[in-house]
């Protein structure tokens, strides 16, 4: 079985209490600040500050897991290769999660979802950042939650479809700042992650699959932003704070950085669907 830890000691249990607990529960604080009712867009963060930002926090997160894996002993990266069955349960994985969730992002951009507005990037800049946080993302969340996560779940249990799924749970509320009903879809996507992780045996093909569903995701985002107008009503909103939304961002303290690394910069699953 891929990952495994045989017993849990003090880093495994902070790593648990973190991940599990304290992040999605900042994750829901940042939604109450980011969506707040009533809120207009223009108090939205600025989008290449919140990237940037973003990419910090995901290097943080993956330090942390990584320093937790070594001390409890869970391998994360196996020699062998995966199987062909599991890269082919990965390409299949991607195709039907695009396929199923494009409407959805169209109506999210149609309903103008306000979280959208931080997964759309519009220049050149902001694509490359948001290929960054992309890779980042699908990279540090596979370690952190199928990989760090599962393993201590399954120690703690000793259940591998408990550890699955309370794993799972702590990643979608992790992304509670896309919305309830959202949370609940990558909930869902979590499950196919630890699919293609046991198929795999190792969290390689989950990795790639992840990275390039955020990858595209974004990408699409933006191009329906530009097609149905809301790039420039999100620019006319926002232009008369922008340099106040800058400083706020700055402003923010890390511990909730990290909890916004964790669910808003990443896994665009299905904002406002």
């Amino acid at each position: 079985m891929f990952p495994v830890a045989y017993a849990l000691n003090p880093a495994g249990w902070a790593h648990l209490l973190v991940f599990g607990l304290l992040i999605p529960v900042m994750a829901v604080s940042q939604r109450r600040k980011v969506l707040g009712s009533g809120a207009a867009l223009r108090e939205l963060p600025n989008r290449l500050l919140h990237f940037r930002r973003t990419t910090l926090s995901l290097i943080l997160l993956a330090t942390v897991s990584l320093l937790v894996a070594r001390a409890q002993w869970i391998v994360l990266f196996p020699a062998s290769l995966p199987p062909v069955g599991a890269v082919l349960a990965g390409i299949a994985f991607y195709v039907v999660a695009v396929g199923w969730m494009r409407p959805r992002w169209r109506r999210a951009v149609e309903k103008r979802a306000r979280v959208v507005h931080l997964f759309m990037p519009a220049t050149g800049e902001e694509r490359a950042w948001w290929i960054a946080v992309s890779v980042l993302a699908g990279i540090v969340e596979e370690i952190t939650w199928r990989g760090v996560q599962a393993a201590l779940l399954f120690a703690l249990t000793g259940n591998l479809w408990a550890a699955a799924l309370l794993s799972s749970l702590s990643f979608g509320m992790a992304h509670i700042v896309q919305g309830w009903r959202s949370s609940a879809v990558i909930v869902v996507f979590a499950l196919g992650f630890h699919v293609l992780v046991g198929l795999a045996g190792s969290l390689y093909v989950a990795m790639v699959v992840h990275v390039v569903y955020d990858i595209t995701a974004g990408i699409h985002y933006g191009r329906l932003g530009r097609e149905l107008g809301y790039l420039d009503d999100a620019g006319a909103a926002a232009s008369e704070t922008a340099s106040a939304a800058a400083g706020a961002a700055a402003g923010a303290g890390a511990a909730v950085d990290a909890g916004a690394g964790a669910g808003a910069g990443a896994a665009p699953q299905a904002p406002g669907a």
